[in-house]
């Protein structure tokens, strides 16, 4: 019997649970018989122009019931999707067009387009072909111009690329539903509800977007970066996975936001002083520490921890292979290495991708030939294997670094910013100056005579790359210090400096002065003024998070979306100017 594709499970659900509430965004409620009526409208539509079975389609739709209709409809007429966040940099976004031969893009409204690409907006095709009576029924291949199987391609991710070059990981039907199908059964959290909070351009994503879709459970499109905005789904979600970088913003937010059943963390490594802090507020959820890379679909080794289970100090083991997968941990000469002995981590087994789209050469490199036969990936992480069976990683084996879940190539980054007028040369590297606050610092060496200014480099950087790969500082170094063996000395550079900026309005009450200084505390800074603004002196979502925990303890009644929205000194003290009131949550 043939193997299923990803649209025909999804329908078998269809038809089992048709009134069941499949997404909630907004206020607005979506069954499963009115998402599967609007994506097979799409998928219509997109037949019509001759997509199908290993075409790729761009979609580049915001969080939303329109953006799963977007993927399924992809899905549906046989294709694969290429997702692009909503603030992809045009350079970015034209190399992704270019490398995938992208002619379309789903789109949910008019926004920057990119020369020789055609966008179709998801809301006006499904509503005029509603209001035409296109065809609506669930296509098969009599519709498709060739069969769909599992073997064809269901979506390409970008990830970072050493050379400065993104690579596109290419996903298959098959492996991603061997993923999905260990994840219904592992998370049962997924067929209640799940919190659709990050990127779909980010694969952690795929966890959220289809398991509860599988099963009949409902995806709940929300954010983690503010508090639940009106609209929002009663209740607690049953699922949330996250980025351990995101456990202390769900410490911090109202416990909506946190998991009843099931918290998946994966990304990066998880420390389990941050799990127990999040665990000591939210008991009787599961904490599971997942990894696995984009090239291994999603996730492919677990260690959970239950409610009542202690968590070990330290970094938390990554646990055992899923159901279908071999974790090797090996030597240069790919031999397996005694356990307690460090090695490389190679993935094989029915998760592992298709390759590299258009990197024939990059692909035979990283996905190569099993001792025993078949084919396994090389991560390019150090791992141990420890005397009780589990997995520790240990980190990376090259220039790639993990930040707040997103996998960066240092040397993409360290290109873009050599690249600029003026640097003659380029360094970019990871820092943890303070405990739990990772970011990218870069050094650039001026060519004679220029002065490059560090703010003007970091907004150059931001039309080309990802806001998660623009360094948060940038310094402008003699030189580069190099080791005795000639290479970049990485401990040897210094720490960015403090961000004086412009002297401003100085505090005027008791109020305003504890918030200024709670502000330089949070940012790092030596003083903040009254009307400076808390993003544009350097913070994101998880300094405003604990912006606002500092600020609960100080007895200032203002809460996180108060902070991203207010931003200055000035308007949280006219917001908050009292003590916080007994049972309150900020």
């Amino acid at each position: 019997m043939a193997e299923p594709s990803l649209p025909e499970l999804f329908q078998a659900q269809v038809a089992r649970t048709p009134r069941a509430v499949a997404v909630h965004c907004d206020g607005r409620e979506v069954d499963y018989a009115g998402l599967n009526h609007r994506a097979n409208l799409l998928a219509h539509h997109l037949l019509a122009r001759g997509v199908g079975p290993e075409q790729v389609v761009g979609v580049r739709v915001p969080r939303s019931d329109d953006l799963l209709v977007a993927l399924l409809g992809v899905l549906k007429a046989g294709a694969a999707y290429v997702p692009v966040d909503a603030d992809c940099p045009p350079e970015r976004l034209a190399f992704i067009v270019e490398d995938t031969g992208l002619d379309l893009m789903l789109v949910h409204d008019d926004g920057p387009g990119t020369a020789g690409l055609t966008t179709v907006r998801v809301p006006e095709v499904v509503a005029a072909a509603e209001a035409s009576g296109g065809p609506a029924h669930d296509p098969t291949d009599a519709d498709r111009p060739c069969p769909l199987t599992a073997r064809n391609l269901a979506y390409v991710i970008y990830t970072s690329g050493s050379t400065g070059r993104p690579k596109g990981v290419t996903v298959q039907h098959d492996t991603l539903l061997r993923y999905l199908e260990f994840a219904c059964a592992a998370y049962p959290g997924l067929a209640e509800s799940a919190l659709l909070h990050s990127p779909v351009a980010f694969d952690l994503t795929v966890t959220a977007l289809y398991g509860p879709l599988l099963q009949g459970g409902r995806v709940r499109v929300g954010s983690l970066d503010r508090e639940p905005e009106p609209g929002a789904a009663p209740g607690r979600p049953a699922f949330v996975k996250a980025t351990p970088s995101h456990l202390p913003l769900l410490t911090a937010l109202p416990a909506e936001l946190s998991p009843t059943a099931d918290l998946v963390v994966g990304g990066e490594m998880l420390i389990g002083d941050v799990v127990e802090r999040w665990r000591r507020t939210h008991p009787g959820a599961t904490v599971v520490n997942e990894y696995g890379p984009t090239e291994a679909t999603v996730g492919c080794c677990v260690f959970s921890l239950g409610p009542d289970d202690p968590v070990e100090p330290g970094a938390t083991p990554i646990g055992r292979p899923t159901p279908g997968t071999t974790l090797q941990v090996l030597d240069e000469r790919l031999r397996p290495v005694p356990p307690g002995t460090e090695g490389e981590l190679y993935i094989a087994g029915g998760q592992v991708a298709r390759g590299y789209l258009g990197r024939p050469a990059l692909t035979a490199q990283r996905f190569v030939a099993a001792p025993g036969g078949g084919r396994m990936y090389r991560t390019g992480d150090i791992a141990r294997m420890r005397p009780d069976g589990l997995l520790e990683y240990l980190g990376r084996t090259d220039d790639q670094v993990k930040i707040r879940g997103y996998r960066i190539e240092l040397g993409e980054v360290t290109s873009v910013v050599a690249a600029r007028p003026g640097v003659r040369q380029a360094a970019v590297i990871a820092r943890e100056d303070r405990a739990g606050d990772r970011y990218l610092a870069g050094y650039v060496v001026p060519e004679d005579g220029a002065r490059p200014d560090p703010a003007d480099l970091r907004t150059a950087v931001a039309r080309v790359l990802p806001s998660y790969m623009v360094p948060a500082a940038v310094v402008v170094v003699a030189e580069l210090p190099l080791t005795s063996n000639g290479k970049l000395d990485k401990d040897a550079l210094p720490e960015p400096p403090a961000e004086d900026g412009p002297v401003g309005a100085a505090p005027g009450n008791e109020a305003e002065a504890r918030l200024c200084a709670l502000f330089a505390e949070v940012l790092g800074l030596p003083a903040v003024y009254l009307d400076d603004d808390f993003f544009a002196r350097g913070g994101d979502s998880l300094r405003a998070a604990r912006l606002a925990g500092r600020a609960r303890k100080e007895g200032l009644t203002f809460g996180l979306r108060d902070v991203l929205e207010l931003r200055t000194p000035r308007a949280l003290a006219a917001h908050a100017p009292g003590p916080v009131p007994e049972g309150a949550v900020s």
